[in-house]
């Protein structure tokens, strides 16, 4: 999962005025929205005004870095809005709900399973939730949260959560811990959020989900992840379905036949891979060798013209020798990823990890990092400078303040700033990728006899 995803937003008048600072991935990003609409229906009318009655602070926990940075905002939300009742939900309270019980800045404490009745906490002014009988927490706790959506308010594409929880153990990680077991959302309703989502203006639809390969294992359907991608493909006025973070052992040759011949499914999949050495993949239980990533992407760039990779990759996990750390940076230059998201080990409370030997000193991790962010830009630019000279679909994502200029990504997730009249956010333009300016294509549209 990547991180230091953030937006803000304010919601005001009606039955108070709400603040929103999110904090982590998409499934957050995608909570926080349903979250919005919730309130939404229940009377607090969206604004873009700076005061409010309530802060709402979605929290994330993946790193110890994520655990400073929802400190940090909830303290800064308290100086910045002395009156207003700070509520703080999401990954950080699963685990740390003392710690932040200790924090006077906070008014109320929201796991992530009550961020459905969040309109009913807000609306009592911010009263604790009542004493449940344990059977109606552990149902909440085991079932895919009622959170929908029918918007995506700033962008261009629409994420949709269809999946939650973990069933993987990976020794260095909380997320098991914070979100449970995989859960799947019923097909139909996923459906009919893409309808809504379509009917709403948008043309691009992100799958998101904690595990999203696991999704319809509890439901007993092996391929429900393909099902999802035919039906929602067969919806008029989508253009394009994308898969968000999937895990290599869940992207297996069903789904790959799927995204190779359903012609809307996007080139381009995010696939973890955290470290190239197998003693250091088995010590991190992540289920695959080094041999099975390296053979996976190539199956998936023969299938997929034009495919794009990206991946996340850790450096100073305990034990990792030099040359435990060499094969990462032989692996990278075999499967060639367009952008990497290197992270620090982090040691997180309660993980199996947390207790190995091997300690990696804070120096020798961070040029660790380094070694691999610069090896990550020198990889993604030469697999960018293939596409020089190409005209290919860019789907308009941001406008880039007056400039007239506006930003968008092709389907294999190469970025784009071209010049265009029409600026609709989400609009896809046919754009020639003229030049090359750091990680992000100069581009001009071209006209369509």
């Amino acid at each position: 999962m990547s991180i230091n995803l953030r937006n803000e937003s304010s919601l005001i008048a009606g039955k108070g005025a709400v603040k929103f600072v999110t904090l982590g991935c998409k499934v957050n990003q995608y909570e926080t929205q349903g979250m919005k609409e919730s309130l939404a229906s229940a009377g607090f009318i969206e604004s873009r005004e700076a005061s409010c009655d309530f802060v709402v602070i979605n929290t994330c926990t993946v790193t110890n870095e994520a655990d400073r940075e929802n400190r940090y905002w909830i303290r800064r939300m308290r100086r910045e809005h002395p009156a207003a009742k700070i509520v703080v939900t999401g990954c950080y309270v699963e685990r740390n709900r003392l710690d932040l019980e200790a924090m006077p800045e906070i008014d109320l404490i929201l796991s992530n399973h009550d961020k459905a009745d969040i309109a009913g906490y807000l609306e009592a002014g911010c009263s604790a939730p009542s004493v449940q009988d344990a059977e109606v927490i552990r149902k909440k706790k085991v079932t895919f949260s009622p959170l929908k959506i029918s918007n995506f308010q700033g962008k261009g594409r629409a994420f949709v959560k269809i999946q939650d929880g973990c069933n993987h153990s990976c020794s260095f990680c909380k997320v098991v811990l914070v979100r449970g077991r995989s859960r799947s959302r019923p097909h139909q309703d996923v459906v009919e959020e893409v309808v809504r989502l379509r009917d709403a203006g948008y043309g691009e639809i992100v799958f998101a989900g904690i595990q999203l390969g696991a999704y319809g294992l509890d439901l007993d359907v092996s391929d429900a992840l393909c099902r999802i991608l035919e039906d929602c493909s067969r919806i008029e006025g989508i253009e394009r379905l994308r898969l968000s973070s999937i895990e290599p052992t869940d992207v297996n040759p069903v789904l790959i036949e799927a995204l190779s011949s359903i012609p809307k499914c996007c080139p381009h999949l995010h696939i973890p891979l955290q470290s190239g050495d197998n003693q250091v993949l088995a010590a991190m239980n992540r289920r695959y060798a080094r041999d099975f990533y390296i053979d996976l992407i190539a199956r998936l760039k023969s299938a997929l013209p034009d495919f794009s990779l990206t991946l996340d990759v850790m450096a100073g996990f305990p034990g990792e020798t030099e040359e435990f750390f060499s094969n990462t940076v032989d692996l990278l230059k075999q499967v060639r990823p367009l952008k990497c998201h290197v992270f620090p080990y982090s040691e997180r409370q309660g993980t199996r990890a947390s207790r190995f030997e091997g300690a990696i000193s804070t120096e020798a991790a961070r040029a660790r990092v380094r070694s691999l962010i610069s090896l990550g830009d020198d990889l993604g630019r030469t697999e960018r400078e293939h596409y020089l000279g190409r005209i290919m679909s860019v789907l308009v994502e941001k406008k880039i303040a007056e400039s007239g200029l506006v930003q968008g990504l092709t389907s294999n997730y190469l970025k784009v700033v071209f010049q265009a009249e029409d600026s609709t956010i989400g609009r896809i333009f046919p754009v020639e990728l003229l030049h090359l300016q750091g990680d992000a294509f100069l581009g001009r549209v071209q006209v369509v006899k």
